[in-house]
């Protein structure tokens, strides 16, 4: 009887200590990355240094949106959203939405005021939250299917005051006043994942097999294929982040096994590759984002 109960509990405590422990996955850079990398991948949110070696992981569900904080926290959306400091594994925020059949809520940022966006998913809902968890905003949006899994991938709140939102299985990006009048709706060819308004007033798109820009008047001004990458074999593009330089660092789902994969990976504007992960011999197969960190994992870009 005491043997056994000896057992259990060495296999609690494993299990209780191997969810913050770092996973020790057999990734690598290809190429030169300066930095760090913040990212999600196949049920957990993970950090790796400029040598590809994991430095932080946590648990998580499935994973769309993720991103470093000025305070040195980390926000994810995997269904809820939560706020967690990597040092002490604490969970500093959380919100729970009212409905989580159909995937809860997929896309989080963490506005200049200190409240936070939250796209839902299953409500179809765009909201602002205050530090302490409550609504302060609230925009339903069109079109909406109750619980329904495509109903709103990223949303983001531009320097104008607006919203992107991508309307997933509409394949529609569009742009919402508070009011919730339709400034621009832009249509696509697949599911709508990213968007992203650029300095030059472009919104920059993921759009599964390309990444796509488009001006204020609807016409493209760049795109990019998940076959335009010399010597890579891009999954589904999903996760779009620009950096100061123009470069873009892409999180990849349904990831190519092999070598020549990528679970994410840096580009550049002339379809150059700067760096790429991969994880073998399995490799994650859902980094929907990821975002670049310098060497002391701090945030290279905010967005807007």
């Amino acid at each position: 009887m005491k043997n056994t109960l000896f057992i259990c509990l060495t296999l609690l405590l494993s299990a209780t200590f191997a969810q913050a422990k770092p996973f020790k996955g057999e990734g690598k850079i290809i190429g030169s990355l300066d930095g760090q990398v913040l990212a999600t991948g196949s049920g957990r949110v993970f950090m790796i240094d400029s040598k590809g070696q994991e430095v932080w992981s946590r648990k998580a569900g499935n994973n769309h949106d993720v991103w470093m904080l000025d305070n040195g926290n980390i926000l994810y959306a995997d269904g809820v959203i939560h706020e967690v400091n990597p040092k002490t594994d604490q969970e500093v925020f959380t919100y729970t939405p009212k409905i989580l059949k159909g995937g809860g809520a997929y896309s989080c940022q963490r506005l200049e005021n200190g409240n936070t966006l939250v796209g839902e998913n299953s409500s179809g809902k765009i909201l602002e939250l205050d530090p302490k968890g409550k609504v302060v905003f609230e925009l339903q949006t069109q079109p909406f299917k109750q619980n329904n899994h495509h109903n709103l991938r990223m949303v983001r709140k531009i320097k104008n005051g607006n919203y992107l939102a991508c309307h997933s299985g509409a394949n529609l990006v569009r742009e919402y006043t508070p009011k919730g009048e339709i400034v621009q709706e832009i249509k696509l060819n697949k599911l709508a994942f990213s968007a992203q308004r650029l300095e030059n007033g472009n919104t920059l798109i993921g759009n599964i097999d390309r990444i796509v820009e488009f001006t204020a008047e609807g016409d493209i001004a760049w795109e990019c294929s998940n076959s335009d990458i010399e010597g890579v074999q891009l999954g589904k593009i999903c996760g779009v982040n620009t950096l100061p330089n123009g470069n873009m660092v892409l999180g990849i789902y349904s990831i190519k096994k092999g070598e020549a994969g990528a679970t994410f990976l840096e580009i550049t504007r002339e379809k150059k590759l700067v760096w790429r992960y991969v994880q073998l011999p399995k490799g994650d197969r859902s980094a929907m984002s990821a975002q670049k960190l310098d060497n002391s994992g701090k945030a290279i870009s905010k967005l807007r």
